[in-house]
């Protein structure tokens, strides 16, 4: 039996240096993303030698993601794949990269059947890009950016700190509220779990490895984003907030952000705005910003148990 076990902030001593030797720039494995939407995913883990097993249930069902860390991932893989079976399902893997597509057609040459997972595709921008927003592609954001100029002179960011949790708090009600009667009720239970993540998110800040920022104008919060780093180079963008009255708001702490994070991490050369989940418009918001990559994501499922 698989020592499984509900992600927990503690843990990160040893969750880490297993995601990091893989340094996948996938959100699915940031451990902040592990540990926040664990609720929701019914997600587990454990450690097998150097790697780090992650056991998930979705609509797709019972099913697991690629084993990260170091050394050789066959033993990992045949440990996932009796758990499976004990479990009485197909093994089945999320979120694989192309690379990890052609290690599993190499070592099992017929064994799975393979599909991408285009609403599970990562945004990733080149952060200089985002601190900017040069040139005509991104016009508009620099107008709206503009307009929250005009309509709220002298606005400023600074660090996320303990004292902003309140404001962030109500801003993500009043969020959460709109976002209810856009999606209906249909989307309730994802709205519910999304709240119940950037709740522990705040929580747990510094366990984590998260940073954020706030962006304020006569003391009133307009906006908000925290993320965590994926690898070296790439930072996970994982909540982000703003007062959707305020025109701009959106735009400039995305651009706030990127700048924040160049400063502070001069190695990072991207950030992974996350996926779109197959939402139109939140499709269209994350294609607004033209991406200068899409990583993909890919299932596999063997053909039998």
């Amino acid at each position: 039996m698989i020592p499984f076990q509900a992600p927990h902030p503690s843990q990160r001593s040893w969750v880490l240096p297993r995601l990091q030797a893989e340094a996948l720039p996938l959100c699915d494995y940031g451990f902040a993303n592990l540990c926040c939407w664990s609720r929701a995913f019914g997600t587990a883990l454990a450690p097998w030698g150097e790697r780090l097993l992650v056991r998930v249930r979705s609509h797709y069902g019972l099913s697991y993601l690629w084993p990260a860390g170091s050394g050789d991932p066959l033993p990992a893989l045949h440990a996932l794949s009796l758990d499976a079976s004990a479990a009485g399902e197909p093994f089945r893997l999320l979120s694989l990269t192309r690379a990890h597509v052609d290690f599993l057609q190499a070592n099992f040459p017929g064994h799975f059947t393979f599909a991408p997972l285009r609403d599970n595709f990562d945004y990733l921008y080149q952060i200089g890009r985002l601190a900017q927003l040069p040139g005509k592609k991104l016009h508009a954001k620099r107008n709206h950016i503009h307009r929250l100029d005009e309509h709220c002179p002298g606005w400023s960011w600074g660090p996320l700190t303990d004292q902003d949790i309140p404001d962030c708090l109500a801003l993500d009600a009043r969020w959460h509220q709109s976002a209810v009667q856009r999606e209906g009720l249909q989307g309730l239970r994802s709205l519910d779990d999304e709240h119940r993540a950037l709740l522990l998110a705040l929580d747990n800040r510094e366990a984590l490895n998260m940073e954020g920022i706030v962006l304020r104008w006569q003391g009133q919060l307009l906006a908000f984003t925290l993320g965590s780093p994926l690898t070296p180079q790439v930072f996970d963008v994982n909540f982000e907030r703003a007062r959707e009255e305020v025109q701009g708001a959106y735009p400039a702490v995305a651009r706030s952000f990127a700048q924040h994070l160049m400063q502070v991490h001069p190695g990072l050369t991207h950030l992974n705005r996350e996926d779109d989940m197959g939402l139109p418009g939140l499709r269209r918001a994350k294609q607004s910003y033209y991406p200068d990559c899409m990583a993909e994501k890919f299932s596999a499922q063997a053909l039998f148990l």
